[in-house]
């Protein structure tokens, strides 16, 4: 296939790939990859991002069709989990990122060894429940996103990761897992990992990450395994910009630089095909950086032009956007 374009038939070739075959198990379909990037709708890590979802951050409807007892013991599994998960980070606590990419690797009913036994023990209860009544309609929507996802990714997917590199100054990941479910944690998408290796979460059924949204996701999300709020890109050149400057940038500021970049890159990106489009940027605005929003519209855009330096241009923006020091 040319990288640069995905034909009509392609595209309807892809969704026949992605569809099961009649009676075959979800997870023996092999995932889709399209050069770094690996995706894939994965049975073990639906259940466990809607448990996560559900024990930390709101209540969802119960999977449809179950029978009295079966909503019993599924308010149970929930329950068993917002105990054993209890209000650690999937992100930042290294046992729920562990559990996260083993179940990532699992292609069979079996769970492997390395699940702690109480989040074993839940799953596996589960399971029975979550397919009968809902793996079906999630793995669907996942199967589609991913099917919208794949021709954008190649046509603009190695263009854009270069074009990230050369703004952050150090390579993009190289080999990205994408594991694509109903929820994402609160965020609707996360990703862990550093350097080369990126392992993301994206949402399938979160409005901002479908169609074109697909495609910023897919260049976002990665990028937080190269960019940090103090070490990395960004976060490196903003701890040195401090030291110089005595000013401490706002705890969010590598965020919404991030943010900013892939926006930005990926805008330009879909322009060139002649696609006009709403960035996520746009809403991040009225979500908690509209203080970010005349430096960053100013001098990192700038520097994405080529008109000032990364240093220069990160410079400024801290010393427009530092809270005052305490006298």
């Amino acid at each position: 296939m040319n990288r640069k374009s995905c034909s009509a038939f392609a595209f309807a070739a892809l969704l026949i790939c992605l569809a099961p075959a009649a009676g075959a198990r979800a997870q023996d379909r092999p995932s889709v990859t399209v050069g770094r990037y690996r995706l894939q709708s994965n049975p073990w890590v639906n259940l466990h991002q809607r448990l996560l979802y559900e024990a930390q951050v709101e209540p969802v409807k119960p999977p449809a069709g179950l029978s009295a007892d079966g909503l019993t013991k599924w308010a149970k599994a929930v329950e068993d989990y917002r105990a054993y998960v209890g209000r650690h980070s999937p992100i930042l606590n290294d046992e729920l990122v562990r559990i996260n990419d083993a179940l990532a690797e699992t292609n069979t009913d079996k769970l492997p060894a390395s699940i702690p036994a109480a989040a074993k023990q839940v799953l596996e209860a589960a399971m029975p429940l979550y397919r009968a009544a809902q793996w079906e309609e999630d793995d669907r929507a996942n199967r589609f996103w991913i099917a919208v996802a794949v021709p954008l990714l190649t046509s603009a997917g190695e263009e854009l990761a270069e074009a990230h590199a050369k703004v952050y100054g150090v390579p993009f990941p190289t080999k990205i897992l994408v594991d694509v479910t109903s929820f994402g944690w609160q965020f609707g998408a996360y990703t862990v990992g550093e350097g080369a290796s990126a392992h993301s979460v994206i949402a399938s059924t979160v409005k901002g990450n479908q169609g074109f949204g697909a495609l910023e996701s897919l260049m976002h999300e990665p990028s937080h395994a190269i960019v940090g709020s103090r070490e990395g890109a960004i976060g490196s050149e903003l701890k040195r910009a401090s030291a110089e400057t005595g000013l401490r940038p706002e705890a969010s500021l590598w965020h919404a630089i991030l943010f900013y970049t892939s926006s930005e890159l990926t805008r330009r990106a879909l322009a060139r095909r002649g696609v006009e489009y709403e960035p996520f940027m746009v809403g991040m605005y009225k979500r908690g950086f509209a203080d970010f929003r005349q430096a960053l519209e100013t001098h990192w855009q700038d520097y994405l032009d080529g008109k000032v330096s990364r240093d220069e241009a990160i410079k400024q923006i801290l010393i427009e956007t530092a809270p005052p020091r305490k006298k």
